[in-house]
């Protein structure tokens, strides 16, 4: 709610005084602190003290109604682009964060990694303990991500039981990241629900590939390092391979060794 639908929460004598308030009061009235402005440039206003007081009492209650609605859209806009299993980004925030990165990098230069892990063997883990199992593995896993990605790294949950991260820096960067994640995944453990861990090794493969370096836009960037992620599962999984490693090597289909 702005300043000017709150207006209409107080006597009708006094609304226009609040219109002039909320247009000449330094930041309006936007928000709680704007309210709070708002309450006291009222207070110190020549009008008389009862409309003073109505005119404060307006100022406060739509800095706080629009408080509350930034509110309810920030926690909208962060369920929107979250996966709820993991914590992580989702799928689309991660694409539009990836098309700003390479726009960033064309224009100001340097260079971004893309990584993507993929657990191993996941749908085994599932047939074996069951999918609850695995949507626990899934959450452990995101929050080893977190706490293993710089604060400027972008992480997601890519899309079933895979992750991608876009890391500011070189292809050495990338990997540095990615083994540090790879060896936190290995520490995952799973409880089941009778409270034991589940005993299976939990275990990870890496592709990364950089822009500019190894590709020329996001589509090509994605599609080496699924390449390089597919040589990582061909290798014997559990390790992390580079588009740069692959380079003169023919190209593939795009696909998963599970």
């Amino acid at each position: 709610m702005s300043a000017y639908a709150g207006a209409w929460l107080v006597p009708p004598a006094v609304r226009p005084a609040l219109l002039a308030l909320a247009v000449t009061t330094p930041g309006g009235m936007f928000g709680r602190f704007g309210g709070l402005g708002g309450a006291a440039a009222a207070l110190l206003s020549p009008v008389p003290l009862p409309e003073r007081a109505a005119l404060a009492v307006g100022a406060l209650v739509a800095g706080e109604l629009l408080e509350r609605t930034r509110r309810r859209g920030r926690e909208l806009a962060t369920r929107t682009f979250t996966d709820r299993l993991t914590g992580l980004h989702n799928y689309d925030f991660f694409v539009e964060a990836l098309r700003a990165e390479l726009a960033r990098v064309r224009r100001y230069g340097g260079c971004t990694t893309l990584v993507l892990l993929d657990l191993d063997r996941f749908k085994a883990f599932n047939d074996r303990h069951g999918h609850g199992a695995g949507n626990r593995l899934l959450a452990s896993v995101g929050q080893a991500v977190r706490r293993e990605k710089r604060d400027a790294d972008v992480a997601a949950r890519f899309g079933g039981e895979e992750f991608a991260m876009l890391v500011a820096g070189r292809t050495s960067d990338g990997v540095v990241v990615a083994e540090r994640v790879r060896h936190a995944i290995e520490e995952v453990t799973v409880a089941r629900l009778d409270r034991h861990d589940v005993p299976d090794l939990v275990t990870a493969s890496g592709g990364v590939a950089t822009f500019p370096v190894d590709a020329r836009d996001a589509e090509e960037l994605f599609e080496l390092a699924d390449q390089a992620l597919y040589a990582a599962k061909r290798r014997g999984r559990d390790c992390v391979v580079t588009a740069e490693e692959l380079r003169g090597r023919p190209r593939l289909p795009s696909r998963r060794a599970g």
